[in-house]
């Protein structure tokens, strides 16, 4: 019998796995980390420089990429400490989609400039 919504099997549905997972890939920064991390482990700072990105958004970023198991978070007991970043098996599968990504935005990239240039001349203001 469905329901009156009928979403309960919705993959997409609000709080889905699914849609969790997608929400990750989609995040803000998560195919520029990967994109980075695909070539090895990186530590903070350079990632921060070659992201160009503050610190505090890097780490929450980071620590929410290896809460989902797709980023592997390493400390090494030096003075002073070392801290690099790696993907992990389950974050490695995201590769062939980020690339693909990257792909697509550098195709489409002088598309979109012309095309905003386009509605930017015909908005008043």
């Amino acid at each position: 019998m469905s329901s009156a919504s009928g979403r309960e099997n919705e993959p997409y549905g609000i709080g889905t796995p699914t849609r969790e997972a997608v929400e990750r890939l989609a995040g803000r920064w998560t195919v520029l980390i990967t994109h980075v991390l695909e070539s090895g482990p990186t530590r903070f700072n350079d990632l921060k420089n070659r992201l160009g990105v503050s610190g505090q958004v890097l780490a929450r970023a980071l620590r929410d990429l290896e809460r989902d198991g797709l980023v592997a978070r390493r400390v090494y007991p030096e003075v002073p400490v070392r801290v690099e970043y790696e993907l992990t098996a389950l974050g490695g599968t995201m590769c062939p989609v980020v690339q693909e990504i990257r792909r697509w935005a550098e195709r489409m990239a002088p598309a979109i400039v012309e095309a905003r240039a386009g509605y930017d001349r015909s908005r008043p203001g």
